[in-house]
Parts: structure tokens; C-alpha cells; sequence
């Protein structure tokens, strides 16, 4: 079997749109066992980047843990911290960590997002993951509703401000990814399931070639 991603750990970790089933935790990992590579996955619903390296109990909305392409059961719903980055990387050893994060940190419904807070958010995230090869993907449209404030142009702003910050890690834009509008969600944040099919096969169509030359540089690969 010639798996393009035989050999590779991917550690992924996310808020909520890795976190339930029909999201993106049901169709990256498939798809990334699929070709091979051994995916665990890590979705803590409300995280920001920092809480993963600084464990910070929200307000309990799901937390779920999948082992590649394991059956999804519900969410745990009580309060819960995201683990440790540095314990996760202890204990998988991962060639590669993906990172989909950036609406918890947009500032919906305000009147501005603190770039410097983000700046916090994100370097206190990618320092910790250090060296090992780190792929971010940013969030993608949604639609406008009362419980959050998500827009557009927030969107948009939140996109750039990641690509400016998310260095040593790639930088997938959700918002590239697919048009402004062609988003269905059911609460203005959060897609629909047709909705997160097609973003997270966007996903997948433009990290495949970046693991794929992950795993070919990795120490791996080479036995």
C-alpha cells in the first residue's frame, strides 16, 4: 500500500469546529488515516491558542478526543481545560501539529479585536510547539446573528491578522478557501454539515501536499 502519509503523526487540536460530529473532527481525520498517516485529535469548544499551553477551564460547551478514524460519541459537556500542548507532544510524538483556530479569538460583536492580545494568543501557542512542523488553519466565513456578531469584514480581519502572526507555522486561510456567502451555518459560527464537508475537503486539498512533504523530510521516512 503506497499511503501518501504512511509513517506520519498529525496531532490536531481545535475549538469547536473539531469538536462535534459532522464537523471538521469527523472529515479531517478519516480522510488523513485514509492516506495513511496515524491522526489524533483534540477539540476543546471555546479555546483560544494560549489555553492550550496554559490550561484554562471554559465554560463547558464540549470538549472530544478521537483516535484516528474512531467512532465520534457525544462531546464531554462539563468544563473542561484543553490539555497541555506540551503534554499532548510528550505523549504522540508528532511529526506534525495542525492548529484550527482564530474565531474564538475574532472579538465578535466588538468594536475592535486587540491585535496585541492576539499576538499573545498565538506566539504563546507557537513557542511551545517549537520546532516541530506546525500547519494553522484560520477560520472561514460565516453569517451574521445576534449570539455572536460574527461578520464578514471581522472575518476577513481576523484572517490577516493570523497570517501575520502564525510564523514558524504554515498558514492555511479559511477565507481563501471558499466565497464569502457560500457559507450555511446554524448559529452564525458554525457550519452545517454539508458546509463543513466542503471547507474541510478544501482543507484537505491544500494540506495534503504540505504533510506529504512533511513526511518526506521527517527522520521517519527515511528508515
Amino acid at each position: 500500500m503506497n499511503a501518501l502519509l504512511a509513517g506520519l503523526t498529525l496531532l490536531i487540536i481545535g475549538d469547536s469546529h473539531v469538536t462535534f460530529k459532522d464537523s471538521l473532527l469527523s472529515i479531517l481525520p478519516d480522510e488523513y488515516t485514509k492516506q495513511g498517516a496515524k491522526v489524533v485529535t483534540y477539540g476543546v469548544c471555546s479555546s483560544t491558542a494560549a489555553d492550550w499551553v496554559v490550561p484554562n477551564p471554559n465554560n463547558g460547551c464540549g470538549a472530544a478526543e478521537r483516535i484516528g478514524d474512531a467512532p465520534i460519541g457525544a462531546p464531554n459537556m462539563k468544563p473542561a481545560s484543553p490539555p497541555p500542548i506540551s503534554a499532548l507532544m510528550e505523549k504522540w510524538h508528532p511529526d506534525v501539529i495542525m492548529v484550527v483556530l482564530g474565531d474564538t479569538m475574532a472579538a465578535y460583536g466588538q468594536n475592535t479585536v486587540s491585535k496585541d492580545w492576539v499576538d499573545e494568543q498565538v506566539k504563546t501557542l507557537t513557542y511551545t510547539i517549537g520546532k516541530t512542523a506546525c500547519i494553522w488553519i484560520g477560520p472561514t466565513w460565516g453569517q451574521y446573528s445576534p449570539r455572536y456578531g460574527k461578520t464578514d469584514k471581522r472575518a476577513a480581519e481576523m484572517a490577516e491578522l493570523l497570517k501575520s502572526e502564525v510564523s514558524p507555522c504554515a498558514y492555511v486561510d479559511g477565507t481563501q478557501l471558499m466565497k464569502p456567502g457560500s457559507v450555511n451555518t446554524i448559529d452564525g459560527i458554525h457550519a452545517t454539515g454539508a458546509s463543513y464537508q466542503v471547507w474541510g475537503n478544501a482543507i484537505i486539498q491544500t494540506t495534503l501536499p504540505m504533510l506529504e512533504k512533511i513526511r518526506a523530510e521527517s527522520p521517519a521516512s527515511a528508515q
